[in-house]
C-alpha cells in the first residue's frame, strides 16, 4: 500500500484546527477540491460517522471516521471509491500545539486499483498533489477562523 506524510504547521491553535476537521459533512465549504459533501449517518461526528464526497471535475468517496480524539486525532477511511484510480485510503490526522501554532502530521496510505496501478508513478504524484491540496486548504481556513 503507498504512502506518504504531509507535515505542516498552521498558525491556528488546535481548537480552530479541530473545528475544521470535525466538520465532517461541510468539506466541500472550506476544501475547494471537493464539489458537495454531506453526513450519510446519523448524530454528533464521532467514531463510526460517515460522509460522501464529490470531487471536482469527478470522482467520489464514501468515507467513515475510523479514530476520533478531540483535539489530537481524526483518521478517516474511505472505503468506496468511484471513477478515482484507488480502490480505499486512509488520511490520518494528527495534530499537536507548537506554542500559539499547531503541527499537522497528515499519513496518508491507499490501495490502487487497476488503473492506479497501471499509472503508478502518475497516481502517487496526483495523490501527493491532491492530499497536499487538503492539507493547504485545511491551513488557510483553520489560520481564517483564528483571525475571526
Amino acid at each position: 500500500m503507498p504512502e506518504f506524510t504531509i507535515n505542516r504547521q498552521i498558525d491556528a491553535p488546535v481548537e480552530k484546527v479541530w473545528e475544521v476537521l470535525h466538520d465532517f459533512g461541510d468539506i466541500q465549504r472550506w476544501n475547494p477540491g471537493v464539489k458537495t459533501s454531506a453526513l450519510t449517518s446519523e448524530g454528533p461526528v464521532a467514531e463510526g460517522s460517515t460522509r460522501s464526497c464529490e470531487f471536482a471535475p469527478f470522482g467520489s468517496v464514501n468515507e467513515r471516521v475510523a479514530a476520533h480524539h478531540e483535539h489530537e486525532r481524526l483518521t478517516v477511511h474511505i472505503y468506496e471509491a468511484f471513477k478515482l484510480p484507488i480502490s480505499s485510503a486512509v488520511a490520518d490526522f494528527n495534530i499537536a500545539p507548537d506554542g500559539a501554532a499547531t503541527q499537522l502530521t497528515l499519513n496518508y496510505s491507499y490501495e490502487p486499483n487497476l488503473l492506479g496501478k497501471m499509472m503508478k508513478g502518475y497516481t502517487h504524484k496526483q495523490m501527493v498533489k491532491g492530499i497536499g491540496g487538503l492539507a493547504k486548504s485545511l491551513a488557510v481556513e483553520s489560520e481564517r477562523l483564528a483571525n475571526v
